[in-house]
């Protein structure tokens, strides 16, 4: 599964661009649907990179149909760090996935999320990495018991070098935005 996306390259460039640089305006409309696939999928991988495990070797996809190209891109997004030999998804069929429960997709080192679910701490185990590339609201539990990361500034700061990311074996969170600077580096 490794492999070497320039698309998720460039995504982890322009996120360290955003936190060095002075800002460029928004882009402010986002008409094409595979650019904006690439880009969610990119910066979820670019999240993953800091705050995952160091190996992981499961990755739990939340997808459904309409979603599966988006899923599939989320694989070969991570292949750019990580090669998890646990592939699950729930929601649809995907190349190269077992299809799963729920409870097995979100007990994965690393889930992906692209469709909205009810997502509550108790169906996490500790250590595992959640990317929220829908829209999908962090609720009060979630944000109390994990460390959720926004993709504005914080990714930003965090690909920079200027944060931290992951410390222990907290769950971590990252929590998509509009993907703009993703979207403007695919």
């Amino acid at each position: 599964m490794a492999t070497n996306a320039p698309w998720v390259l460039a995504v982890e460039r322009a996120y360290v661009e955003a936190a060095t640089a002075p800002p460029t305006q928004a882009l402010t409309t986002m008409d094409d649907a595979a650019r904006m696939q690439r880009a969610r999928a990119a910066a979820g991988a670019v999240a993953s990179r800091f705050l995952a495990v160091g190996t992981p070797r499961s990755m739990g996809l939340v997808s459904d149909a309409a979603h599966a190209e988006e899923a599939a891109l989320s694989i070969e997004a991570h292949g750019c760090w990580f090669t998890p030999t646990d592939l699950r998804v729930f929601g649809g069929a995907l190349a190269g996935c077992r299809e799963t429960s729920l409870a097995e997709a979100l007990a994965c080192d690393i889930v992906c999320i692209h469709v909205p679910i009810d997502l509550v701490v108790a169906q996490l185990r500790r250590g595992t990495h959640v990317n929220v590339l829908c829209a999908l609201p962090i609720n009060a539990e979630l944000a109390q018991f994990a460390m959720v990361v926004r993709e504005s500034p914080d990714l930003s700061q965090m690909a920079a070098g200027f944060v931290d990311g992951r410390q222990l074996d907290e769950i971590t969170v990252f929590a998509l935005g509009d993907a703009a600077i993703a979207y403007a580096a695919v």
